[in-house]
């Protein structure tokens, strides 16, 4: 293989990292907008204000339009990356009433074997906004942001 190559799969492989994560988590910031309580129900239980949400807002849904498009992929990233971290503590780490999923495999839905691991979802985003911070976003996209992108 030559190096233009090369360059050019490296180069699509960023998009496809950017249009997947960054696509998915859109509707998780459409869903904030429109009344999803999780957030703020998480909010609330650790004595913060439920406004906050909207952070979750900023970073989901704008944060992954400009990962799709390639505007300040590697911001978006970086603080999608950050935002799952403090969501995998808040709701899935057994602190302030909320269950302990850190290690907890879940039941298919006839509930006769164990078919996947509680937080797949959550990693999911965590490991692939920061691989979005650390690759970013190649040269297919709107390519703005400078070193942030």
């Amino acid at each position: 293989m030559n190096a233009m190559t090369a360059t050019s799969n490296e180069d699509f492989g960023k998009l496809v990292l950017r249009v997947l994560v960054g696509g998915l988590i859109v509707f998780h910031g459409l869903a904030l907008a429109t009344g999803d309580a999780g957030i703020p129900n998480n909010l609330a239980r650790w004595g913060l204000p439920t406004q906050l949400m909207w952070v979750g807002f900023l970073i989901e849904f704008v944060g992954g339009l400009g990962m799709i498009v390639g505007a300040y992929a590697r911001l978006g990233g970086l603080l999608l990356g950050t935002f799952m971290v403090v969501a995998i503590i808040m709701a899935h780490a057994g602190l302030m009433g909320s269950q302990n999923h850190l290690l907890m495999v879940a039941n298919n839905p006839a509930g006769n074997h164990w078919d996947h691991y509680f937080l797949e979802t959550q990693f999911f985003y965590l490991f692939g906004a920061f691989s979005v911070y650390l690759l970013g976003a190649g040269k297919y996209g709107l390519n703005m942001g400078g070193n942030w992108n």
